[in-house]
C-alpha cells in the first residue's frame, strides 16, 4: 500500500505516505511529498470519497480458481491454474475470483448489466 496514489472521486489525488495496521496517512491533496494533518482507516478513506485501486490476484501454479459462468446454474466454474492462455485470457479479463461465492456475486454483477 505505501506509495500507492488514491483517487478522489472528484479527480484529486493523495499518496500513502505510512500505513500500519488499520491506520493509512497520506500526503495533502496533489502535494505527494507531505503529510495531511489526520490519520485515517481505510473505511475513513473510502466514506470521504477516496478509490483504492484493486489488486489483481493470481493464483500459483496448480492453485484452484472460479470464474463467473452465465449459462450455468451454480453461476461459476472452477479451474486449476497452469498459467497457460485461457488462465491468463481470463486474467486480463478480471475475472479470476478466489472463492465460489465471489464468482458468483460477479456473475450476478454481470447479469444485472445485462437486464437493466
Amino acid at each position: 500500500m505505501y506509495g500507492q496514489i488514491l483517487t478522489h472521486k472528484d479527480g484529486k489525488t493523495v499518496k500513502i505516505l505510512s500505513h500500519h495496521q488499520d491506520i493509512y496517512i497520506i500526503s495533502h491533496e496533489n502535494d505527494h511529498t507531505s503529510a495531511s494533518d489526520a490519520n485515517y482507516t481505510k473505511q475513513d478513506l473510502i466514506d470521504r470519497g477516496w478509490i483504492f485501486p484493486v489488486e489483481k490476484w493470481a493464483p500459483k501454479l496448480n492453485e484452484e480458481y472460479y470464474v463467473p459462468k452465465l449459462t450455468s446454474e451454480g453461476k461459476h466454474s472452477f479451474f486449476f491454474w497452469t498459467d497457460d492462455k485461457i488462465d491468463n485470457r481470463y486474467l486480463s479479463l478480471n475475472l479470476i475470483c478466489r472463492t465460489k461465492e465471489e464468482a458468483v456475486a460477479l456473475t450476478d454483477k454481470m447479469l444485472g448489466a445485462v437486464t437493466n
